[in-house]
């Protein structure tokens, strides 16, 4: 099943926006979490900073003043807690917030491994609630012992409520974002696509019959498509027109010679001649017809043939076909024509094997321009000589008309140069024979420049 150029762009970009917008929303989440994570640990950074100010020395132990300053130090369950310790198992100091929970509980989760001195350790407690740790073990003089580690304490759950929060807003702005762009993109390539829609749905009209042409209303990107369409439909339309008048044509003017026929096959005796006249009469109808029908100009075609490379092909055939014949190509000129190959071969096919046929030993042929005498522009010239019989003057326009043959002894069915010519004249072109230098006869074809 065909998708549609809007379904697959808005697919592709919805699938580039997710994946652009998730990315971003976890370098987000990434870097806010640890600005969080990094903020608890500046704040107890302060908070042993700020014990360190209030410590003193009584004798060879530390004492601490009631002034703290951080006052959830002194409130239960606050959330934050401190503990001064000489070593894992003497504590000198602690927090009254941590003397209103379960400190011996708390005191025995705390890490202390791998301290030291003037470096910071942070880490994670783990546990029924989950709580940042940061210790800072220093060398303090005078006391015994003279390691003394200070430790600060703060519950994660505030700072977890904070990432939760965020991510959820992050989400939801995310979320949002990406709904927005798509429903913009979905409304951005609708209005850009409109061209599009509105020349299928033109085309689909004149292919029902419902609209004779195309608008001309449509962006740069399309008009050369659209003019072609046109020129297409009016082609063809015209082509119908043809089909239908050829009809009308052969069918009013059967009439006639089928009433004298069928009154001739009523008498006694058949009239012989009068039968076979009214028969040549229908038979000439009917090739008029469809003569008018056939003689109508192609589609102009947008790509250039050369004429060079073309003639060239159609030689090396002809040798292998000919091979006693001595085939000749000059080329005065690089041309190239608006023109479709397939005619232009059967054009050329079939006067340069009628040449081949009715030549002795050589045929020439000759691609140039040709200078018009009461014109301007010049047109594009192709001459096939041979040196055979040639055809007489007389002859010359009857052969041109289908099934007239001059040499009953060559195979063929005499509709070679005439079918040459039918085409010729499609393209506006012009087909002559003249004598030719060589003693046989000479063809030329003359092709507007406008083709080129």
């Amino acid at each position: 099943m065909a998708v549609s150029i809007q379904r697959r762009l808005i697919s592709i970009t919805s699938l580039i926006l997710v994946i652009v917008l998730t990315s971003t929303g976890w370098v987000l989440d990434k870097t806010y979490s640890a600005s969080i994570v990094q903020g608890a640990e500046q704040q107890l950074r302060l908070v042993i900073y700020a014990l360190m100010g209030i410590a003193k020395e009584e004798g060879a132990s530390l004492v601490f003043s009631q002034s703290l300053a951080d006052p959830r130090l002194t409130q239960a369950k606050s959330g934050l807690y401190a503990i001064v310790t000489a070593d894992p198992k003497q504590i000198l100091w602690r927090s009254p917030s941590l003397q209103s929970i379960d400190s011996s509980g708390l005191s025995n989760n705390l890490s202390f491994a791998n301290l030291t001195p003037g470096v910071f350790s942070f880490s994670n407690i783990g546990g029924v609630q989950a709580r940042f740790q940061l210790s800072y073990a220093v060398i303090w003089d005078g006391i015994e012992p003279s390691q003394v580690v200070f430790t600060a304490i703060v519950d994660q759950a505030p700072y977890l409520a904070a990432i939760d929060d965020f991510r959820q807003n992050l989400l939801l702005g995310l979320g949002g974002a990406t709904l927005f762009f798509i429903l913009a993109q979905f409304l951005a390539l609708g209005w850009g696509l409109k061209p599009l829609l509105v020349m299928q749905r033109e085309v689909r009209e004149l292919e029902q019959g419902t609209r004779s042409e195309l608008s001309s209303k449509y962006p740069i990107e399309l008009s050369g498509l659209a003019e072609n369409l046109q020129r297409f439909a009016s082609h063809e339309q015209q082509q119908r027109i043809r089909y239908r008048q050829a009809l009308d044509n052969l069918a009013h003017s059967l009439k006639t010679p089928l009433s004298v026929l069928r009154n001739a096959l009523v008498e006694v005796t058949i009239d012989k001649p009068l039968i076979k006249d009214q028969i040549d009469r229908m038979q000439d109808t009917v090739s008029r017809q469809l003569a008018r029908v056939v003689l109508a100009a192609p589609v102009m075609l947008s790509t250039q043939i050369d004429v060079a490379q073309v003639t060239r092909k159609l030689v090396s055939t002809l040798e292998v076909a000919f091979p006693k014949m001595d085939l000749l190509l000059t080329l005065h000129a690089q041309p190239k024509l608006r023109i479709d190959e397939g005619d232009l071969l059967e054009i050329l096919g079939n006067v340069v094997e009628n040449a081949c046929k009715y030549g002795k030993y050589s045929v020439v042929i000759s691609v140039g321009e040709v200078q018009m005498i009461q014109a301007i522009d010049a047109n594009i010239s192709i001459t096939i000589e041979d040196d055979g019989p040639g055809i007489p003057d007389a002859m010359r326009e009857e052969v041109l008309s289908r099934g007239l043959r001059l040499d009953t002894q060559v195979s063929g069915q005499g509709i070679g140069l005439a079918a040459a010519k039918e085409l010729v004249i499609l393209y506006e072109g012009s087909l002559s024979i003249s004598d030719s230098a060589l003693g046989g006869a000479k063809v030329s074809l003359c092709f507007p420049i406008k083709l080129a």
